[in-house]
């Protein structure tokens, strides 16, 4: 065991990630609504085939991009308010101890 003293989050790296956690799980929720929004266009009784097929592949790729897209940038503006936060309550609590434990190094794989 070996401890380590974290002292600072770096803002652009956390909510990097924040933004990535993010945005997968907006994915996930983008897939998950494109099947509700087709569901819904081929229910309408008013268009005809064309509009149906246009408007199903209009909202699978709006549900597809621009969900995940929204989701890493609130996620962004999350991680990073949560950085600033987090490494003001470091500062004054001369930062935070973690322990790690050091597993050694993975074996080399194995070549021919």
């Amino acid at each position: 065991m070996r401890t380590i003293l974290i002292r600072r989050l770096g803002v652009g790296s956390f909510a990097k990630f924040v933004g990535f956690a993010n945005a997968i799980i907006g994915l996930i929720y983008g897939i998950l609504a494109s099947f509700g929004a087709v569901a819904a266009i081929v229910d309408q009784d008013s268009w005809n085939f064309f509009a149906k097929v246009g408007a199903s592949i209009a909202a699978v790729l709006a549900s597809l991009v621009i969900i995940p897209l929204v989701s890493f940038l609130v996620g962004w503006l999350y991680g990073a308010v949560l950085a600033l936060v987090s490494n003001l309550f470091l500062r004054t609590a001369n930062g935070i101890e973690l322990e790690v434990e050091d597993l050694g190094e993975a074996p080399a794989p194995k070549t021919k």
